[in-house]
């Protein structure tokens, strides 16, 4: 048998906290003699290692009092575990959902921080949100078919992560907010425009029709707010004049030029 000393040091568990495992009936020794020692035996200290090693999984200690309750019946002890497991396990669960929200939260807020310089804490509110509106009754689900969220989901620069994709975007709208003063076909505007649509003959493989559903469905109506970072109506607007007028004049230009 082992005294109250002994057993702290095997385990490393300090006597005080064995004092206090035998006031809760978490683990009572098997024996006290008449001056008052502990003494505990082999079963005690497995049942003890039990209790370590489930506190180390998080679990508390009236949960690991139920799990390491003696019963004659195997099965219902087994029973037990699986049933406090599943709970934990469900937790964790919920705990990781958390944690991906708050990452997809920040790294939207980053984005936005970089796009205007400042951020609100309003417009961090409406953020984690909107983000969390659309893991419950996503956006893509209310406005497009399966097969269309599949692929737009594939495709779109995606502003809950961050990947060379969302960063070559992000830079381009930086640099559409910072050009939406100039002419639509001042050289600044019709660079930009080129740059535009190479990122979407790179980024966006899909049909024209798809890109121009999505464009129509993320336009602001008069006064209201932007529904995707960075393009308000005053920017989506602009981004629409200097590509209507690459395609017609410095895209088609470039075109007769080269068959002449």
């Amino acid at each position: 048998m082992y005294r109250v000393g002994e057993l702290s040091r095997i385990t490393n568990v300090s006597i005080r906290t064995l004092h206090y495992y035998d006031e809760i009936g978490l683990l009572k020794p098997s024996k006290t003699s008449e001056a008052g020692y502990r003494y505990y035996t082999k079963d005690d200290l497995v049942k003890l290692q039990q209790i370590i090693v489930l506190k180390k999984l998080g679990f508390k200690l009236s949960q690991i009092k139920e799990m390491t309750r003696v019963s004659a019946d195997n099965s219902e002890k087994a029973e037990r575990w699986k049933e406090i497991f599943d709970m934990e396990i469900e937790k964790i669960r919920e705990e990781k959902r958390r944690l991906d929200l708050l990452e997809q939260s920040l790294h939207v807020i980053r984005h936005s921080l970089e796009l205007t310089g400042d951020v609100s804490n309003d417009e961090i509110l409406a953020i984690i949100q909107s983000i969390r509106l659309n893991d419950e009754d996503s956006f893509l689900s209310r406005h497009f078919t399966e097969e269309e969220q599949e692929i737009l989901l594939q495709q779109l620069p995606d502003l809950t992560t961050r990947d060379e994709k969302t960063e070559r975007w992000i830079n381009l709208l930086k640099k559409i907010r910072q050009t939406k003063g100039e002419p639509v076909d001042s050289p600044a505007s019709q660079q930009l425009a080129r740059e535009i649509m190479g990122f979407i003959r790179e980024h966006l493989q899909m049909e024209d029709s798809l890109i121009d559903k999505f464009w129509e469905t993320i336009k602001p109506e008069e006064g209201q707010p932007e529904k995707v970072i960075g393009l308000d109506k005053e920017t989506m607007e602009y981004i629409e004049q200097i590509l209507d007028w690459y395609q017609k004049y410095g895209e088609g230009d470039k075109h007769g030029e080269e068959n002449r």
